[in-house]
C-alpha cells in the first residue's frame, strides 16, 4: 500500500487471506472481491493529477488514497488508451466518491467543508453507487465542476480600492455524495488596483448569498446578489457550474451580472 492510503476492511482475517489468493475456492464465490475498475479517460489530465478516490461499502468497508493520480495507469484521454485505476472491493453495495482539487479541506467522512473565512477551493466531484455482485465492474468518473467563481468588479475605480468585500452565504460545504452542506460561509477580500476580484463559492441551493461593503469593521452597503443571481436564470443545479461576473457601476446605479455570453443589468437594491 502506498503512502498516505488507508484501508480498513471490517472483515475476519481467514476471508482477508480468501480474497488476497485470487478467489480459488470455487465452493463460495460469495468470498472473492469484485474487481472495481474506475475509468479516468474522460477526465482532463490536470483534474486527474490531484483527484482522491475514497470508497465505502455496507459491511464496514472503508478505503481512502489521496494520492490515486499515482496508481492511475494508461493514457487519455482518447480512443483505447484509456486511464483506469484499479482496486477490489466486497460484494455488496459500495458508494464511489471521488474529488479533484479539495486539497486540506476535504474528508472521507463527511466530504469538502469550507471552514469560515476560507473561499471554496476549485473542486471538482463525482459520486455513484453499485451492487457489487459481480467478479468485475467498471465506472466511469465524470468530475463535475461544484464551485463558481464570481468575479466583482467595482465601477468607475482608480487606484487603490479603499474598502473591502465580503461574501455571505447558507452553504458551508458538499458532502461526499454531492449534496450542499449547510452552514455559514464567509470571505473578505480586496479588489486590485482596477476595482476586480474574484472568490469561489459552492454550490448553491436558493438565493441568500450577499455581497458586503465594508470599512474594516463597519458595513457601508450590501447587495442581495444571490437574488439578482436568480433573475439572472442561472442554474446552481447544473452539472458543471459556470463562473459569474458581477459589476458594481455606482455612477449609474446599475449592478450587471455576466453568464458566459449572456449578461442582464439591474437597478440598486440596497439594503442598509
Amino acid at each position: 500500500m502506498t503512502k498516505g492510503k488507508t484501508l480498513s476492511v471490517l472483515l475476519v482475517l481467514s476471508a482477508m487471506a480468501v480474497l488476497c489468493t485470487g478467489c480459488s475456492i470455487k465452493e463460495d464465490r460469495s468470498l472473492c472481491p469484485c474487481a472495481l475498475v474506475l475509468d479516468f479517460s474522460n477526465v482532463e489530465e490536470n483534474i486527474v493529477e490531484s483527484s482522491e478516490v475514497h470508497l465505502r461499502a455496507a459491511d464496514g468497508f472503508l478505503y481512502s488514497d489521496p494520492d490515486a493520480a499515482d496508481g492511475i495507469s494508461g493514457g487519455g484521454p482518447s480512443g483505447s488508451d484509456r486511464r483506469t485505476y484499479s482496486v477490489r472491493v466486497p460484494k455488496t453495495r459500495v458508494a464511489v466518491s471521488v474529488v479533484s482539487g479539495a486539497g486540506s479541506f476535504y474528508s472521507a467522512d463527511y466530504g469538502l467543508r469550507i471552514p469560515l473565512g476560507e473561499e471554496c477551493p476549485p473542486v471538482h466531484m463525482y459520486y455513484s453507487e453499485f451492487d457489487a455482485v459481480m467478479e468485475k465492474y467498471e465506472d466511469v468518473v465524470r468530475l463535475h465542476k461544484d464551485y463558481c467563481r464570481i468575479t466583482v468588479r467595482m465601477l468607475p475605480s482608480s487606484g487603490d480600492y479603499p474598502f473591502t468585500l465580503t461574501l455571505k452565504g447558507g452553504v458551508c460545504g458538499i458532502g461526499r455524495d454531492r449534496t450542499v452542506l449547510p452552514g455559514d460561509f464567509s470571505y473578505t477580500f480586496v479588489p486590485a488596483s482596477d476595482g476586480a476580484a474574484s472568490v469561489n463559492v459552492p454550490r448553491q441551493t436558493d438565493d441568500s448569498l450577499i455581497l458586503q461593503i465594508r470599512d474594516g469593521d463597519r458595513v457601508l452597503r450590501e447587495f442581495a446578489v444571490g437574488e439578482y443571481i436568480a433573475e439572472s436564470g442561472y442554474d446552481w443545479t447544473a452539472a458543471d457550474l459556470e463562473d459569474i461576473d458581477v459589476s458594481i457601476d455606482y455612477a449609474n446605479s446599475y449592478l450587471t451580472i455576466k453568464v458566459d455570453a449572456w449578461s442582464a443589468s439591474f437597478a440598486f437594491d440596497v439594503i442598509i
